[in-house]
């Protein structure tokens, strides 16, 4: 069994203490020592990261082709072929790409990241492919709100049936974005739909992602998908409350900046409270996701809140000062219960 050193010390310690108590015999003390085996290094990690960088690095690549008017031309003689055959085409590539996805997950089902890593490019082509599929003949007519539903809804079903993170995350990426450009569409590119500016829809869809993320666990396909789930939810539901304490339900930037930033305090107050109370439901009921968005926009906003009201009005020493005195206090309380967490491991 491979381990990081911190998961490895427990598991050492308890052996001993099991030793000490006669729970185990010393060779089955040893026997189970030796199954250990440290990782020195956080593979995975590194994996991680390398996957997301070749990926970024394929975007760029692409992005850079597609800026480049000769080889675009060059690139459209090739490839000069309607738009309902391009469709088609990336469609296509697409279908291999999670066929070889899901073909490489049975295969080798320990490799999640890089499984995971193929299924982008599906979800890419998959992009490509409906972004063409506007411009056929057939679909000419048809509102870029109506193809990003139709891309979210791929996404969706692709997601559940092949039980994929990153293709569900996809699809609530592009629900959250159709949300958005329909309701702009419906108030005719106003700043207000049904009275609600973007940063009010942002909350109300993180909100309802957030409910769906506690209904995931009644379906056995779904049941994978409800930590990403909650993650988008409480992403899109916090940030859209910080941003409400910032601008409140204005939508015109111009009448926005002529509002002092005490008349939007009732929306400070709220954001915070609503921060506190996503804390107060990861406490209760050890919710990890959500003990660490509520203390992360906890944190978030109440910093907002001191550069609004004290970045013009106090100098700029004690500015910092109080600002480094509040990261000291976090950092020692930090450290403080990080203490206790390693001396309860060591026990």
């Amino acid at each position: 069994m491979k381990l990081n050193k911190r998961k490895a010390k427990v598991l050492f310690s308890a052996i001993d203490e099991w030793k000490r108590e006669d729970q185990i015999s010393p060779e089955q003390a040893t026997k189970l020592t030796q199954s250990i085996e440290v990782a020195g290094f956080d593979w995975r990690l590194l994996a991680v990261y390398s996957f997301w960088i070749a990926i970024s690095c394929f975007i760029i690549s692409v992005g850079v082709l597609l800026a480049d008017d000769y080889l675009l031309a060059l690139l459209a003689n090739i490839f000069d072929a309607p738009a309902s055959v391009m469709c088609v085409t990336t469609a296509v590539i697409a279908a291999i790409c999670y066929y070889a996805g899901v073909r490489r997950r049975h295969s080798h089902p320990s490799k999640t990241i890089s499984n995971e890593a193929i299924f982008f490019f599906g979800v890419l082509m998959s992009a490509v492919s409906v972004g063409i599929l506007g411009q056929t003949a057939m679909f000419s007519n048809v509102d870029d709100a109506s193809l990003l539903l139709l891309l979210t809804a791929i996404y969706a079903v692709l997601g559940i049936r092949l039980s994929s993170v990153l293709i569900w995350i996809f699809a609530l990426l592009g629900f959250v974005a159709w949300v958005q450009l329909e309701t702009t569409e419906l108030s005719g590119f106003s700043d207000y739909f049904l009275g609600m500016n973007h940063p009010m829809r942002f909350t109300l869809t993180g909100a309802l992602i957030a409910f769906m993320s506690l209904k995931c666990h009644r379906f056995k396909r779904t049941q994978p998908l409800k930590d990403s789930t909650q993650f988008i939810g409480l992403l899109f539901l916090l940030f859209g409350f910080w941003l409400l304490s910032i601008f409140g339900n204005y939508g015109d930037v111009s009448v926005w900046s002529g509002v002092k930033q005490i008349e939007l305090l009732h929306w400070a107050i709220f954001s915070i409270s609503v921060c506190a109370a996503v804390l107060y439901i990861g406490l209760h009921y050890a919710d990890s996701l959500c003990r660490s968005f509520g203390i992360t926009f906890l944190l978030i906003n109440l910093y907002t809140r001191f550069f609004e009201y004290f970045w013009d009005t106090a100098h700029k020493t004690i500015f910092f000062a109080i600002l480094a005195l509040s990261f000291w206090f976090i950092g020692s309380h930090a450290e403080k219960l990080w203490r206790l967490g390693t001396k309860a491991e060591n026990k």
